[in-house]
């Protein structure tokens, strides 16, 4: 491998350092989405289950024991609970506006990386073709063995482009759409928890 990076020439050295980052935020939006699971059900049974006993806080407990973004934002929203269902809504908003982002830290990043690999590989490859007519035109021959070191130095930082930018391409596309999962996720268990209250505020209203 060393031989190859040696052989790659000078953008070998931007190249390495693509694939870092690269490998670096797979992991940390690998570690972060696994972290934000949640069984959304089970925790909207919870909620309507303290709201039903009149205990807001105790939905406002549970939703902070839970991890994720949902927990966040509902948590977010009942806190507003007794000032009604407008405060709930626009809390939901406002929290979505910090937790949203969370999720979608590091993709454009991940985005640019993927372009631009691809792009400092063909840059390797003209260069090294330039390396390799250089030489010819130095010995004023046209030997393979004279050309070679250009041709391996084209080939090399092409496929070091190309194999970082695959990785890339592919992880970006499927943390977008965990982030896309997530956000309507988070739209539904929202709307859900407004239809429970009103379907609370109703039943006192019948029961006056």
């Amino acid at each position: 491998m060393l031989h190859y990076f040696i052989s790659g020439g000078f953008m070998m050295y931007p190249l390495l350092l693509c694939s870092i980052l690269v490998i670096a935020i797979i992991l940390n939006r690998g570690v972060a989405f696994y972290r934000a699971e949640t069984d959304e059900k089970r925790l909207m049974i919870k909620i309507r289950e303290f709201l039903n006993k009149g205990m807001p806080e105790g939905a406002v407990a549970i939703c902070d024991r839970t991890s994720g973004p949902v927990a966040a934002i509902l948590k977010a929203g009942l806190a507003q609970y007794v000032r009604g269902k407008h405060a709930m809504e626009e809390a939901f908003e406002t929290a979505a506006l910090y937790e949203i982002p969370r999720l979608e830290k590091f993709l454009p990043m991940l985005s640019t990386i993927a372009s631009i690999s691809t792009l400092m590989g063909f840059t390797g490859t003209v260069t090294g073709m330039i390396s390799a007519f250089n030489a010819i035109a130095k010995a004023n021959i046209s030997s393979p063995a004279v050309v070679a070191s250009g041709v391996a130095e084209a080939l090399i930082t092409t496929a070091a482009g190309l194999l970082i930018a695959l990785p890339a391409v592919v992880s970006y596309k499927y943390f977008v759409g965990r982030v896309d999962k997530h956000v309507l996720e988070i739209e539904k268990r929202c709307k859900e928890l407004i239809v429970i209250i009103e379907n609370m505020e109703e039943k006192k209203k019948e029961g006056k």
